[in-house]
């Protein structure tokens, strides 16, 4: 009877084992859908205006990385906002996002020069390359930048 148990038990870890490696390696897939309140800093960082970002997809975790494929829509910046435009997002090893936009088979960044987001996609900032930035109301970006001193 003992050695039963052991067989068990031992059968039953190889299936708990095999189970957290299936889902390291597949990982986990969540749809996000929601829009996240944004200030839109511009005209030389001295003020900023309301907006939002329209975020829409599939976002995927596993033990080496997080990525999301959907939409990623900037009220405040209409080449993103376009009917079939998709977005990637990949949180690589190294933490930093790269984002990818995806429009009638071409793969391009856009105008933008960098983003700041958190794997949950709820704080965020994005910088263009003409130097407006979009961040979430929840983002701190420093007062020089918000207010132009």
């Amino acid at each position: 009877m003992n050695r039963k148990k052991r067989k068990t038990a031992l059968i039953l870890l190889l299936a708990i084992l095999c189970v957290i490696v299936l889902l390291g390696i597949r990982g986990t897939r969540k749809t996000i859908d929601k829009a996240v309140p944004t200030r839109v800093c511009e005209d030389n960082r001295t003020t900023y205006t309301p907006s939002s970002i329209t975020i829409s997809g599939t976002l995927r975790k596993t033990w080496s990385s997080t990525s999301f494929v959907g939409t990623f829509a900037m009220e405040s910046y209409e080449p993103s906002c376009r009917d079939g435009v998709e977005a990637k997002i990949n949180w690589g090893d190294n933490e930093y996002p790269i984002l990818t936009f995806f429009y009638a088979g071409n793969f391009s960044p856009l105008d933008v020069e960098s983003i700041d987001i958190d794997k949950d996609m709820d704080r965020m900032m994005v910088t263009l390359n003409d130097g407006t930035i979009i961040a979430s109301e929840n983002y701190f970006v420093p007062t020089e930048a918000m207010n132009g001193n």
